[in-house]
């Protein structure tokens, strides 16, 4: 099932930061906004530098990933990874 998931509290910089850090995961995010689909997890999202926002709507996990993580699981590592950089999870 997918995941909307909501995070507050993200300075430009630190979103910068997890960008690089989900790359590590293959997940690219080119700009503010936009959709991601790499080995096997896909979705869209929107960074409101001003609000210090993120939202990521339509997360799921297919193949390959899916052999490694799903849903609950990825959920799990974004919130760790959001919370190492300052954000809350609103979700």
């Amino acid at each position: 099932m997918a995941k909307n998931l909501q995070y507050e509290g993200i300075k430009p910089e630190a979103f910068d930061q997890l960008k690089s850090k989900l790359q590590t995961y293959g997940i690219k995010l080119q700009s503010n906004s936009g959709s991601f689909s790499e080995k096997g997890v896909s979705g869209s999202y929107d960074y409101n530098p001003e609000a210090e926002t993120l939202k990521l709507d339509s997360l799921t996990v297919g193949f390959p990933a899916s052999m490694m993580v799903n849903e609950d699981a990825l959920q799990a590592r974004m919130d760790e990874l959001m919370v190492q950089h300052g954000a809350r999870p609103r979700h």
